[in-house]
């Protein structure tokens, strides 16, 4: 869901639950007071009703007479139930009309609390409804100290109750639906205000700021001119953007310096290079086979290729790069970057040791892979001590589906340069390139680095 919709959502419903615990509280807290001022108002009731209306002379009473006076006074206060209790709260005497359902028996228990002056409310047993207690009055009948019987008073009538349902329901409902409307209209125009002062600004901004990346962060005029709230965030994003612009010019300026050194520099080193390569292509021709003059013709030849596409990139305005992705056997990778490498070892006294499994490879630019392997040998020799090791070493994971590489040195305490620097940006986006990433775990004593590449066997050339 988007925020608006949770917005509303959210509103709706917390003022829902808000609305039905108020009017619970509210309904909870009116009736509690109605019982109470009601039972208050009649607690003598009961009493009176016994001392104007002699229900019993000693221990005898008439119940027709009884139920005859009973009927009277219902007829006067048409709220109120009266009945004649034994001591054990057996009904015996009662005015209800024929046929009506009847329990035969009241609870003494809220009696006993009545009479010992409780606090009010006290509800008891309704005869007629024994679902619902009611409040009621009572007077207890004595002779002597003994109780006889109890004048029982049900204060609202299963009338009244009947009347008073029918009548309050039909309010009950139109304020409901008012509540209801009041909500749905609340949230509505909550809706709307985040939409048009919220929402629809961010949707502005989010598409000047991708119009701005689309056009080299060309800021408009009015662009920190936006609601209150996002102007904070307006005027950091066009302090960034002054930023980029001021870098975009540093660098245009430096790439064009750069082009020019590079251009002069590769016209420089053609003449020499060519000469250097004619010689030993001639030395190669005239005499035998020699390693060591097959590497460096080998290298010579490298650096030619590389000179002649510095210098065609050097000629672009705007130079391009490209990138040539192609199966790369792993072994032939790593023992040609060692053999480039290997001097540099020698002059330090520090031995390569190369672990390959065999029949490896992976999908990537040769180049790149090259100049990978490279920057952590150097980086490797560069933090190594003397007659030490350095060691390389290329295997397939569990689940045979990527080349695990790790390079592993001593680290020797005053050892120069204590990172790749530049390096570890150039290795960092050359793996990016190929969807991995560098590792390093250092100790006391030891540096790693390793990384991982797909293998061939489970990738597709794209």
């Amino acid at each position: 869901m988007s925020f608006k919709s949770r917005l509303m959502v959210f509103t709706s419903v917390w003022f829902c639950l808000a609305v039905a615990l108020i009017a619970f509280t509210y309904n909870w807290q009116k009736q509690t007071i109605e019982l109470r001022t009601k039972q208050s108002l009649h607690k003598q009731l009961a009493t009176h009703m016994r001392e104007d209306n002699p229900l019993m002379i000693g221990s005898d009473y008439n119940p027709v007479a009884l139920k005859s006076i009973f009927h009277t006074l219902m007829l006067l206060g048409p709220d109120f139930e009266i009945y004649f209790l034994d001591a054990k709260g057996n009904i015996t005497t009662h005015a209800a009309p024929e046929g009506a359902q009847l329990q035969s028996s009241v609870d003494v228990e809220p009696i006993t609390q009545f009479l010992n002056d409780e606090p009010f409310p006290i509800l008891g047993e309704d005869p007629r409804n024994p679902a619902q207690n009611k409040v009621f009055s009572v007077s207890a009948l004595k002779e002597g100290e003994t109780i006889m019987g109890y004048l029982y008073v049900v204060i609202g009538s299963t009338q009244h109750s009947a009347i008073a349902a029918s009548e309050v329901d039909p309010p009950y409902l139109a304020l409901a639906g008012l509540v209801l409307v009041s909500i749905i209209g609340f949230s509505f125009g909550v809706y709307l205000l985040v939409e048009k002062s919220l929402m629809r600004p961010i949707q502005r901004v989010t598409n000047q700021l991708q119009h701005q990346a689309e056009h080299d962060f060309q800021l408009t005029p009015d662009f920190t001119h936006q609601v209150k709230e996002l102007t904070p965030i307006a005027d950091s994003y066009h302090l960034m953007a002054k930023h980029i612009q001021q870098q975009f010019l540093q660098l245009e300026y430096q790439s064009s310096h750069q082009r020019q050194l590079l251009l002069q520099l590769s016209h420089d080193l053609k003449t020499p290079l060519s000469s250097v390569l004619g010689y030993l292509e001639t030395w190669k021709l005239q005499n035998k086979q020699d390693p060591l003059i097959d590497v460096a013709y080998r290298n010579c030849d490298k650096l030619s290729n590389q000179l002649h596409s510095m210098l065609q990139l050097a000629k672009q305005e705007t130079p391009l790069l490209s990138y040539e992705y192609h199966p790369v056997d792993i072994a032939t990778l790593l023992a040609q970057s060692a053999e480039i490498m290997q001097s540099q070892f020698n002059r330090k006294q520090v031995m390569l040791k190369l672990d390959v499994a065999p029949e490896l490879q992976t999908i990537g630019d040769k180049v790149l892979l090259e100049r990978l392997v490279a920057n952590l040998l150097e980086n490797a020799l560069r933090h190594s001590p003397a007659h030490s090791t350095v060691c390389c070493q290329a295997e397939l994971t569990t689940n045979k589906a990527d080349i695990r590489f790790r390079f592993t040195n001593l680290v020797e305490p005053n050892a120069q340069g204590g990172s790749l620097g530049i390096g570890i940006k150039i290795v960092q986006s050359i793996l990016l390139l190929h969807h991995s990433y560098l590792e390093t775990k250092q100790t006391d004593d030891e540096y790693q680095q390793s990384f991982t590449l797909p293998s061939t066997d489970l990738v597709s050339l794209v």
